[in-house]
C-alpha cells in the first residue's frame, strides 16, 4: 500500500529483553544489552503487519524515537516503569501500550486471567505476585499513556475503561495473511509429526500431551523458549498445531499461536479449551476431550491436514475482513496523537 501523509510509528521494545543495563536517561542515548525478545515476536508481527497494510511506516528499536509515535508492549517492572516515566517527563510525550494480558473489571473487582486479583491465584503459569506487579506498574504508567491497543479482539479488557479513566482502548484490526501453499520440500517423509505444541509447559498441558500420545498421535513440543525462525520451521515439520489452555478453566484460545500457524501453512486444533467465541475461533477446530469420539475426529483432521489449512485460512481472511468493517483502523487516534506529541507527518 502506498504510504500517505502519516506519522512514523516506533515500537520501543526496551522492556522485553532478558538482560538490561541502563544508564540514566538522556535525550541522546542509553546503553542497553540484550539477549532476546522472542516472547513478543508474534505480537510484533501482528502489529507491524496491520499498520503497514494500512500505509504506516513502522520502526523497531531498543531506544525511543522522539520523531515518531512510540508504542510499547505491556510488561513493566519497577525499573522499566521508571525508564518510561523519565523519557516521557523529559520529552513531554506519551506512549501507547499494546495489551497482552486478560484484564477485566467485573462487579467492582479486577480480574486477571479470569480470576479475581484479590484472591490468591496459585497456578503454574504466572505467579500471583507477578500478576499483581504487572497491574501495579501498568497503573503507575497511566499519566504517560495515550491509549491502549488490543490486537484483534483479545484481550477483551471488559469494563477496564472504568479503571482507566481518560485512556482510550482501541483495536488494531487483524492483518491479512498470504496463503502458504505446500512446497516441494514438504514431502510426507519430511513431516515428522502429526501434532505440534509450542508454548510454556504447565501441568494441564503436560497431561493433555500425554493423553494424545496414549491415543496414538505423534506429538512434538520443543522445550523452553525458541526463536521465531526455529518455531516456524518446526511448525512446518508437523501436520497440525495444537492449542492447549494453560489450565482447565482457561477461557480463551491463543490468538497469536493460531496466527503463527496460519503464516506457516498449518491449521490449529484446540484440545481441552472451554467453548470460545472469540474471533479466532472461526478458524480453530475445537475438540472436547469429554466427547468420547474426539480421537476419531482428530485422526480425520490429521489425515486431511492440507485441506484443513485451506479451510482455516479462508475462514480467517473472511473473519478479518468482517472484523475490520465493524472495527475501523484507528487512523483518527494516530492523527490526534501526532498533534499532541508534535510529530511531523511523513509520506
Amino acid at each position: 500500500m502506498e504510504l500517505r501523509n502519516q506519522p512514523l510509528i516506533h515500537i520501543w521494545i526496551y522492556n522485553h529483553f532478558l538482560e538490561t543495563v541502563f544508564t540514566e536517561y538522556t535525550p541522546i542515548t542509553r546503553r542497553l544489552k540484550a539477549r532476546s525478545f522472542t516472547g513478543i515476536s508474534d505480537q510484533l508481527e501482528f502489529f507491524i503487519s496491520s499498520l503497514k497494510q494500512h500505509g504506516y511506516a513502522v520502526s523497531l528499536g531498543k531506544e525511543p524515537r522522539s520523531s515518531a509515535l512510540n508504542v510499547v508492549i505491556e510488561n513493566f517492572s519497577a525499573h522499566t516503569r521508571d525508564v518510561l516515566t523519565a523519557y516521557c517527563q523529559a520529552t513531554k510525550k506519551r506512549v501507547a501500550v499494546i495489551m497482552t494480558e486478560h484484564l477485566d473489571f467485573i462487579n467492582n473487582e479486577i480480574f486477571i486471567h479470569g480470576e479475581k486479583l484479590s484472591r490468591v491465584n496459585r497456578n503454574d503459569y504466572m505467579h500471583p505476585v507477578t500478576q499483581f506487579n504487572r497491574i501495579k506498574y501498568l497503573m503507575d504508567c497511566l499519566p504517560y499513556i495515550r491509549c491502549f491497543f488490543v490486537l484483534g479482539d483479545l484481550p477483551e479488557l471488559r469494563n477496564m475503561s472504568k479503571v482507566l479513566p481518560g485512556v482510550d482502548i482501541r483495536a488494531i484490526p487483524f492483518p491479512r495473511i498470504d496463503p502458504k501453499p505446500l512446497n516441494d520440500a514438504e514431502t510426507p517423509e519430511l513431516i515428522r509429526d502429526d501434532l505440534l505444541f509450542t508454548g510454556k509447559m504447565t501441568d494441564f498441558r503436560a497431561k493433555a500431551l500425554a493423553l494424545l500420545k496414549r491415543k496414538g498421535f505423534s506429538v512434538s513440543s520443543p522445550a523452553g523458549v525458541i526463536s521465531r525462525k526455529r518455531r516456524d520451521l518446526t511448525i512446518r515439520s508437523a501436520k497440525l498445531t495444537l492449542n492447549i489452555p494453560q489450565r482447565q478453566n482457561w477461557r480463551w484460545l491463543s490468538l497469536m499461536r493460531n496466527i503463527a500457524a496460519l503464516r506457516s501453512g498449518r491449521a490449529t486444533v484446540s484440545l481441552g479449551s472451554m467453548p470460545d467465541d472469540s474471533k479466532i475461533s472461526a478458524c480453530t477446530f475445537q475438540l472436547d476431550p469429554d466427547d468420547h469420539g474426539w480421537p476419531d475426529v482428530l485422526k480425520q483432521y490429521v489425515e486431511t491436514w492440507p485441506s484443513l489449512y485451506e479451510v482455516a485460512h479462508e475462514n480467517y481472511m473472511n473473519m478479518a475482513s468482517e472484523y475490520e468493517q465493524l472495527n475501523k483502523f484507528p487512523d483518527d487516534m494516530f492523527e490526534y496523537w501526532a498533534i499532541t506529541d508534535q510529530v511531523t507527518l511523513h509520506r
